[in-house]
């Protein structure tokens, strides 16, 4: 009687699991549609986002050759029939209207019109300046004008680069939180599967179990007692660019490293690669079996290292902040405090800054900032770091300077980059500037305290004279250089 209730019990348990395994399945293949449809998105947008940014670059770089034209009596203007102008015409077009396009490696991509309010509406306003730069160009090359547009055109398509990288961005954390969703399903799916079928072989089971993982999405890999990849499915090898036979008896830390939650590194191809992990357990036909879903965060982790290299640098010189020159100044501080060594700091200002703006513009003024930026970066050691903190005003710190004789050294050479005078715009502009030099400890044994000295010091400097250096002393009054 038992053994006839266990035989009509059994096959009822085996409906009731293959009704939730179909309804499981079905709801894994709408989970993969949703994800296969953002990932279309996604690399849609990606496409986008790289056209944009090529786009940026030809910009600025034809924005640079007309302003930077040797002679006056060279056209200043776009080179007529100029391929570049070609190219980012059907660049724009085609982000407007979709279409294919060739990218500036020649090769063919088909682009998707731009979408999301935001988005257009900075496109319809880069349409514009260039339909404008174009018209004005034909009609007057190289006019002040047609330059004022073309200069507009680089920063209103990196705002369009941005608002397209957030909308990949959206695409990417949905693709993402699908992808783990149906990677939960099929985990379930398998462990029951496993679990009902416990009695079969070893071998059977094990090409089961890989087949399921060859078709998740994201990578899978199967640890071993001692944390040693004994198995990964083909997402995983294709993420980490090593085959399986490669991938079985290593550890993942022997080819990723952590660093802050996200584990990074680099293919054998050279290309680098961030991926999160996520553990889990699945039941094996011997019992549990540990395993680790790895997500390719290798587009956000840039994009992030990207905007973190934006919040430490200036705009428009290049160099390091006023927030980046915080954290490094308290670094080298502590270290020359830990080493006994002698850490310099100088304070620079431009003389005569202000009339170049008023006479010439402040375009022509920026143009300036960037030559004077680029001149007093080839002035420094490996070692030294200059940021700009304000309109005119720059700050260097000069680690292991030895003594005020070796930092006064590094000031005339600071100095000697306004010897010559700058070309900008067409223009010949002779600048000087007027430096105060300090040394930690004996000016001061914090930021503020040196940076004090060093101003005290460039104040000096400016009222005995332009284009001056003067170094701030304890026991001594100070000497010009």
């Amino acid at each position: 009687m038992a053994s006839r209730r266990a035989s009509s019990t059994s096959p009822l348990w085996s409906r009731i699991f293959w009704v939730i395994t179909v309804i499981f399945c079905a709801a894994e293949v709408a989970i993969l549609v949703q994800a296969y449809g953002h990932n279309q998105v996604q690399n849609d947008l990606a496409r986008q986002v790289a056209l944009v940014q090529q786009g940026t670059a030809v910009t600025w770089q034809m924005a640079a050759d007309i302003e930077s034209a040797p002679h006056a009596d060279e056209p200043a203007g776009l080179v007529p029939q100029d391929p570049r102008e070609r190219w980012l015409n059907a660049a724009l077009q085609a982000l407007r209207a979709g279409g294919t396009v060739h990218t500036l490696e020649n090769t063919q991509i088909d682009i998707l019109p731009v979408e999301g309010s935001e988005a257009r509406l900075v496109l319809m306003d880069i349409l514009a300046r260039w339909r404008s730069v174009t018209r004005l160009n034909t009609l007057s090359p190289g006019s002040a004008a047609a330059k004022g547009e073309l200069r507009a055109l680089g920063p209103a398509m990196a705002e369009l680069a941005a608002h397209l990288t957030k909308q990949k961005d959206d695409a990417t954390h949905a693709t993402t939180t699908l992808t783990a969703l149906g990677t939960g399903l099929a985990g379930l799916i398998a462990i029951g599967t496993l679990h009902l079928r416990q009695a079969r072989q070893s071998e059977r089971s094990g090409r089961l179990m890989r087949s399921m993982m060859n078709q998740i999405g994201a990578g899978v890999c199967i640890l071993g007692s001692t944390d040693k990849i004994a198995d990964a499915n083909r997402a995983a090898c294709r993420m980490l660019g090593r085959p399986r036979k490669s991938l079985r008896g290593k550890r993942l830390d022997e080819i990723l490293s952590e660093n802050d939650g996200v584990w990074t590194g680099e293919r054998p191809d050279g290309m680098p690669i961030a991926v999160e992990r996520i553990p889990g357990t699945i039941e094996g036909y011997k019992g549990p079996l540990r395993i680790v879903t790895l997500l390719d965060v290798t587009a956000r982790h840039l994009t992030a290292e990207c905007l973190q290299h934006l919040a430490h640098h200036d705009a428009l010189t290049g160099l390091p902040n006023r927030s980046f020159l915080e954290g490094h100044f308290k670094k080298e501080l502590a270290r020359s405090k830990d080493t006994g060594t002698v850490l310099g700091v100088a304070v620079i200002d431009l003389d005569g800054f202000k009339p170049v703006n008023d006479t010439y513009g402040h375009a022509v003024g920026d143009a300036l900032l960037v030559q004077i930026g680029q001149r007093l970066g080839t002035a420094l050691r490996i070692s030294d770091v200059i940021a700009r903190t304000g309109g005119d005003e720059f700050v260097g710190v000069f680690p292991d300077v030895n003594n005020r004789d070796s930092l006064s050294f590094l000031g005339e050479r600071l100095l000697g980059v306004f010897t010559h005078p700058f070309e900008v715009m067409g223009h010949t502009l002779a600048m000087s500037g007027s430096i105060g030099l300090a040394i930690a400890p004996d000016d001061g044994a914090d930021q503020d305290s040196l940076l004090r000295a060093a101003d005290a010091a460039m104040y000096r400097a400016k009222q005995a004279g332009k284009r001056g250096m003067q170094l701030s002393a304890v026991n001594t009054s100070g000497r010009a250089a």
